[in-house]
């Protein structure tokens, strides 16, 4: 299943019309309910802002088992992710995996919620996160995978897999 997220700061709601833009009370509620429909244990959250490359790679980890939700990660008026203004992200507590594009929209007009500060947040929540085009630097072993942007697949399914899966949590060969 591949869920959505429209409910940015921009969003008028499901009908267009409501809330106006940046009305956290949409947003959160919007946001909270699409993170009930995919669990938690085999589930990952794309930020991509591309949105054709966000199907892509939903689409891929969805033929290998995954539950997905997509995010286009901060976007118009202000370029702020809700969990910056609330503390979490509802999307990305119900995940178990993130893949975080660094390219951004927020990247590109320098301003609102940088993708560095969500690398950090989803860091310290304890997420499993694959970075694509990240600056150069250290992998956390079980924890952060780098890949360069626009994997193919098996890149991308291979890192997802990995962090899944890390060697730490695998039965020892001795055993």
């Amino acid at each position: 299943m591949v869920a959505r997220a429209r409910g940015h700061a921009g969003s008028k709601g499901p009908t267009g019309k409501g809330p106006g833009a940046g009305d956290p009370g949409w947003v959160s509620a919007h946001a909270w309910s699409m993170a009930d429909e995919v669990g938690g244990g085999g589930s990952v959250l794309v930020v991509e802002a591309d949105a054709a490359e966000r199907s892509r790679f939903g689409a891929w980890l969805e033929h290998v088992g995954y539950d997905v939700v997509e995010c286009p990660g901060p976007t118009e008026p202000d370029y702020t992710c809700l969990g910056s203004r609330g503390g979490t992200c509802p999307l990305a507590a119900a995940a178990a995996i993130v893949v975080l594009d660094m390219s951004l929209e927020s990247e590109g007009v320098v301003m609102g919620t940088p993708a560095e500060e969500l690398l950090g947040r989803y860091l310290m929540a304890g997420h499993r996160v694959v970075v694509l085009g990240s600056h150069p630097g250290e992998e956390l072993p079980g924890q952060l995978r780098r890949l360069r942007r626009h994997p193919d697949r098996e890149e991308l399914v291979a890192a997802v897999r990995g962090l899944a899966d890390p060697p730490d949590a695998r039965p020892s060969a001795r055993s």
